[in-house]
């Protein structure tokens, strides 16, 4: 009793220190410093683009080059895992028909490592290097939680002998979902999404994982403690193995979706409408237009669509682009009158693509209507080849569209991980008798990602015509 006693104070003593020095680490001073400073980067407005919504907060590289090792990451880890995952779904349905070197321990160490190293080698080094840095990401939360399954399943393989019998499953098919599923996102927002300007709503999501990455860190450690404490023989591989279930359904894979898989499908319900999407930043930002002003060269094929936003509220002007200086005066002008220079309101401008530079770059958002609408335009955000300005109250209702889908992927996403991870730490335990294996952790957190993925295909057949 003595020695129990002794061993449950140290682990309460090492927890809070734990404790303490998480929360100094990722909210002390410093961190706070690393913060702005990271914040301060993020809105300067020629910065490098970065993901949309694509979790890992990495610098995005815009060769080809990159592209094709992503998708073979992709690739590599979506095959190897199903080498994995099949065998033993048909065993479970039919043990006869499954040899048993096929769902063999050692068997899926062998296939899972190359998923875990060569696939998940830019998850791993961008979620450490975030927490290095003190600004935790999503991709430091699938790092940890792909991570603590992989280890624990070589625990099984190599050492099966510290472990009793009931704790011998292995869970290498819950790392190469968390991976596969987290590159997919990345991939999805570096081949399909436009590239230029960073996407605002990704903020949001930054700033929830700085705040939920280390809350799930120490959640983790005192479910782990209060098993080890208080649960029943063998206390510490099960105190363990519960751990490792809250890291497992903490993963980010739905959050992670929640803006590019919306982003993703939006961006293509444009492209179908007659609109090229240069900039997410413009597609999330077109929600709140206030004020529309078109290029005098447009203005009278234009009177249907100026009309249509007179009477949705908007206000409406036209000017003369070709005089540079007197059309950036009555932008800047209009801006002034309907006081939307805050974060709530934007101007939008719709121009020829043959004004100078300065007139579209006066404008929170720039279109263009061209016939050449494959062609690149400096500071322009959508291009179309729609005339009458059409395009422009589809492009505000297809970003109120696409927002409000991101917001209810985020919801969905934050409510999974409400219920999930006390569910994973044990609450229902002294109710039920019951606690959730790694495995289901790892299905449920698979589900919530489909949920995510549902709802995002709504965006392919928006209504936005009226």
């Amino acid at each position: 009793m003595g020695l129990n006693l002794f061993i449950a104070v140290i682990c309460v003593v090492v927890a809070l220190l734990l404790t303490f020095l998480t929360i100094r680490f990722f909210f002390g001073a410093r961190a706070r410093a690393t913060d702005a400073e990271t914040g301060a980067f993020r809105d300067q407005p020629e910065q490098e683009p970065v993901h949309a919504g694509d979790t890992l907060r990495t610098r995005r590289s815009d060769n080809a080059a990159s592209i094709r090792l992503l998708t073979t990451q992709v690739v590599v880890a979506a095959v190897l895992t199903l080498l994995v995952i099949i065998p033993d779904l048909l065993h479970m349905m039919r043990p006869s028909i499954v040899p048993g070197w096929l769902i063999a321990p050692w068997l899926h160490a062998i296939i899972i490592t190359p998923v875990m190293f060569y696939s998940g080698y830019p998850i791993h080094i961008d979620g450490w290097s975030a927490i290095r840095r003190r600004v935790p990401n999503m991709n430091s939360l699938a790092s940890v939680g792909s991570g603590a399954a992989y280890v624990y399943s070589l625990l099984v393989c190599f050492a099966e002998d510290l472990l009793p019998d009931s704790m011998h499953d292995v869970y290498f098919q819950v790392t190469g979902v968390i991976i596969t599923l987290v590159l997919l996102a990345r991939l999805m927002s570096d081949r399909w999404l436009p590239r230029r300007a960073a996407f605002p709503l990704q903020t949001k999501v930054d700033r929830l994982s700085r705040i939920l990455v280390p809350i799930v860190f120490l959640i983790a450690v005192w479910t782990f403690v209060v098993w080890l404490i208080f649960g029943r023989q063998p206390a510490f591989a099960r105190a363990l193995l519960i751990a490792i279930g809250v890291l497992i359904i903490a993963c980010p894979v739905a959050l992670g979706w929640a803006a590019p898989l919306a982003a993703t499908f939006a961006t293509d319900r444009a492209r179908r409408a007659g609109m090229r999407v240069l900039t997410t930043s413009a597609l999330q930002q077109a929600q709140d237009v206030r004020a529309v002003v078109f290029s005098s060269t447009l203005a009278d094929a234009s009177r249907e669509t100026i009309d249509a936003l007179l009477d949705a509220g908007l206000g409406v002007d036209v000017v003369d682009a070709s005089d540079t200086d007197d059309a950036v005066r009555r932008i800047g002008e209009r801006r002034a009158k309907l006081d939307i220079d805050g974060d709530d309101a934007a101007l939008l401008f719709v121009g020829d693509g043959h004004e100078d530079v300065a007139v579209r770059n006066a404008a929170d958002i720039a279109v263009v209507v061209t016939k050449d609408a494959d062609a690149d335009f400096v500071h322009a955000d959508v291009v179309t080849d729609e005339p009458g300005g059409t395009c422009v109250p589809q492009l505000i209702r297809l970003s109120k569209a696409m927002v409000r889908n991101i917001q209810e992927n985020a919801i969905w996403a934050f409510v999974f991980n409400l219920i999930g991870i006390p569910i994973a730490a044990g609450v229902l335990y002294p109710f039920t008798g019951w606690t959730l294996d790694p495995s289901l952790a790892g299905l449920a957190m698979f589900l919530s990602s489909l949920a995510v993925l549902l709802n995002a295909l709504r965006l392919r057949h928006a209504h936005i015509d009226r």
